[in-house]
């Protein structure tokens, strides 16, 4: 028996991550840590550089408090930033425009999602530049909203040296 977790206005995106994802994604996370980066035509990374995948998605309050800190800590580390929507913010053509642009991805079907078995937002999966996972980070690890640049910009120390 399979249990889906379903969205409203998901934009015609009727996939959602399986029950299993959504409870054991904390729990599992650290298995991650060194594994090769999955392979996905929808995904390119920049060769020898640090990044960090953020994934969000619509109605994140979380993600709202932080998105501003995350990219401010990427951009003080060096770390280049790929910010992965679960679903976009509106339907509105101003809000789709975003995905046009470089480092931002709407992950329409959750493929990406899927390969890195996310189902709690906000996550975070920094990738070195050997192509191997060196953090992920579920649900905004422990920090407040208000503290979480410090929190990353501190992991990201202790990770990049």
């Amino acid at each position: 028996m399979r249990i889906q977790i379903k969205r409203e206005d998901d934009g015609g995106d009727r996939s959602s991550p399986g029950l299993w994802t959504v409870l054991t994604s904390k729990l599992l996370a650290g298995r991650w840590i060194g594994r090769p980066v999955p392979k996905l035509p929808q995904l390119e990374l920049e060769a020898k550089k640090n990044t960090l995948l953020y994934f969000r998605t619509r109605g994140c309050t979380v993600c709202d408090l932080i998105d501003m800190k995350v990219a401010a800590a990427c951009h003080q580390a060096g770390v280049n930033l790929i910010i992965v929507d679960r679903y976009s913010k509106s339907d509105a053509p101003e809000d789709q425009a975003i995905y046009t642009q470089p480092g931002n991805i709407l992950d329409f079907g959750g493929a990406i999602n899927s390969a890195f078995q996310v189902g709690v937002y906000p996550s975070l999966v920094l990738i070195n530049p050997a192509g191997r996972i060196a953090l992920k980070d579920v649900g905004g690890g422990q920090a407040p909203a208000e503290q979480f640049g410090t929190y990353l910009s501190g992991r990201f120390q202790a990770l990049l040296g």
